[in-house]
Formats: C-alpha cells, structure tokens, sequence
C-alpha cells in the first residue's frame, strides 16, 4: 500500500519521513527501502542507490534513531520532585539539563541511584551555578546530536 512513496529529500521533511514510518512500522520502513532498490534494479535504473536515495534513507536513520535529550535519564522531573519536594520551574529543568551533561560526559552515569543521589547534591546549589551547569549540558546535547547526525549523513555518504 506504501511502496508509492515521494522519496525527493529536497522537498519531503523530516516530519513527512516520519509519517511514513508511523504509516509502514517502524519495523517494516527497511523492508520498503529495499523494495524501492529492488523496484529500481528491476526496471533498468542506471543506479539502484542514487544520492537522492540515500539522502532519503538518512532522513530515515534520522527520524528512527532516539535524539539526545533528558528524556534518556533514568530520572524525570516528577521523580526529582518526589525526593526534593521542589516545585516545577526552571530550576527543575537546570536540574535535569546538569545531570544530562554528566551522563554524556560519562553514560554508565546514567543509574537511577546514582542520579538520585546526584539531585540530592544538586539541589542545594544555587540557581545561578545551576544555569551555567544547564547551559553547558544544553551546548553538550547539542553537539552530541550534530556528531550522530554528521555519523548518519557520512555512513549513507551523503555528507
């Protein structure tokens, strides 16, 4: 029912690759890639694999890969809360961006003892300190997601 997809990376986004992984399954998306390849192979195309193709099957990777977020910690805002008793607010959020930058720094981190343990100490340390701390977890995801995006663009040599 999908192997009629619009694949042009020029002109499909990121989000239109991403309802179509949600329409196919995730587990079926390579399944279509290969019947696309295959359709190519078998109706004569001088490449089986274009640079068009494989910038669309980066978006892909893109779209099913997890993004570096604080939404990988083994601890979430409401958990912080519970041990703290903190109200939400930005200094939830310093918390939470403080604790993503160690776990980058070092992902065995990322136990929910050890992070309990680490809100215990982080909490008590003034907002100002925990927005430098924040700014820096902040400038280290985003590095992290243009180092993993650079890696899907160069495995699928469109980069």
């Amino acid at each position: 029912r999908w192997h009629m997809f619009f694949s042009d990376p020029d002109q499909v986004t990121l989000s239109a690759v991403r309802r179509t992984i949600t329409n196919v399954g995730e587990n079926h998306i390579e399944d279509l890639l290969n019947l696309r390849i295959c359709d190519r192979i078998g109706t004569g195309r001088p490449k089986e694999q274009p640079f068009r193709f494989r910038k669309y099957k980066a978006m892909v990777d893109q779209a099913l890969r997890d993004p570096i977020s604080v939404k990988m910690l083994q601890i979430n805002g409401d958990r912080i809360m519970d041990i703290t008793g903190e109200k939400p607010g930005k200094k939830l959020g310093y918390v939470l961006h403080a604790l993503l930058e160690e776990v980058l720094e070092d992902p065995g981190k990322n136990t929910t003892e050890y992070l309990e343990n680490r809100v215990a100490d982080l909490i008590h340390t003034d907002e100002k300190t925990l927005e430098n701390m924040a700014l820096e977890g902040k400038k280290r995801q985003e590095e992290e997601e243009r180092v993993a995006l650079s890696e899907i663009e160069r495995r699928h040599k469109v980069g």
